[in-house]
């Protein structure tokens, strides 16, 4: 059986193109050729921004992507993407898997028509290229940036002009004219899209997405037909990237910081005044998600019994 994969990210990149790799050579290697994942690049088998549309539809049989681009049909999938001010890889996965949190992401894509398979956690990302130093939300007021999530949404909310754009189009975005500053992802990533190229600021910590997730969806036919084995095997791959892509994330990011060093880039922290500001801003935005929708409410809400839980073993057991 074949399985034809839509990519959203760029399969080009840092550790999207080794987990897609090694979820290609390894789930037809372990069902002896009898699944076959073919993953093809944005844009190839549908819009980048249509592509999880279409698995709910049934117009696509899978997609490599994140839940947030689902956003448009129930805002409670940005928080399977990640959560502002959220967890660490480690406290996510152990949401996951032991906080009830894929049982939730589950009943919530299968209203959708869709089986997700968690398949990769990214650390903490940058928090974006700017032109210019940002020393306080007056800074932000007006300026046209690509921001991905709910992050997006707190810095909307400070006045920023927000849109979202697929990597492939980020780099000519800024060099038009079209937006002002833009995030994506982890230096290692960013580094390889160009963006030292056409920013001289580099902001951290990446306050918006602490983890991100990134799954393999199946439309409910696709999932349905492919045996329990054959099933379970596409799950235990998918873990045993996981588990590699965590430690090859973290290793990769010094290497990556030196180089866009190197360059001329001024690496900058956002002061705690704007940290605490984006904090609290994403609480209201949070507060009013979860008094419009159920679903959202019931997501966050598990997420931070989790948090509370979490943290009082954290706080006794971790040396910071």
């Amino acid at each position: 059986m074949v399985i034809h994969v839509a990519s959203t990210p760029l399969l080009s990149l840092p550790l999207f193109s080794e987990a897609t790799g090694r979820l290609s050579e390894q789930v037809d290697s372990l069902t002896g050729g009898e699944v076959k994942l073919v993953f093809h690049v944005p844009g190839d088998l549908a819009p980048a921004f249509g592509t999880m549309d279409q698995v709910s539809t049934g117009q696509l049989a899978a997609a490599w992507s994140t839940a947030g681009q689902l956003a448009n049909r129930d805002s409670a999938f940005e928080l399977l993407s990640a959560i502002p001010f959220g967890p660490g890889t480690i406290e996510y996965i152990t949401w996951l898997f032991e906080g009830g949190g894929l049982t939730l992401s589950r009943q919530l894509f299968a209203s959708y028509g869709i089986h997700n398979v968690p398949c990769l956690v990214l650390p903490p990302e940058g928090a974006g290229w700017f032109s210019k130093e940002i020393r306080s939300v007056d800074d932000l007021k007006g300026l046209r940036i690509r921001f991905f999530g709910l992050g997006g949404r707190v810095l909307a909310r400070l006045g920023a002009d927000v849109v979202d754009k697929p990597a492939g189009e980020i780099v000519d975005a800024i060099k038009t004219g079209e937006i002002e500053a833009a995030e994506y992802s982890l230096p290692s990533m960013d580094l390889t899209l160009g963006l030292q190229n056409i920013a001289k600021y580099y902001y951290f910590p990446g306050w918006h997405q602490p983890s991100t997730l990134y799954e393999l969806y199946f439309s409910d036919r696709t999932w349905g037909e492919l045996t329990a084995k054959q099933q379970e095997t596409i799950e235990t791959v998918c873990s045993a990237v996981m588990l590699e892509g965590i430690g090859r994330a973290e290793a990769m990011q010094t290497e990556a910081l030196e180089k866009i060093k190197e360059q001329g880039i001024k690496l900058r922290r956002w002061s705690p005044d704007l940290l605490l500001t984006f904090e609290a801003t994403w609480g209201a935005v949070a507060a009013e998600e979860m008094a419009a929708n159920p679903r959202f409410k019931q997501i966050y809400e598990s997420y931070q019994r989790f948090r509370r839980d979490y943290e009082f073993w954290k706080r006794f057991s971790y040396l910071r």
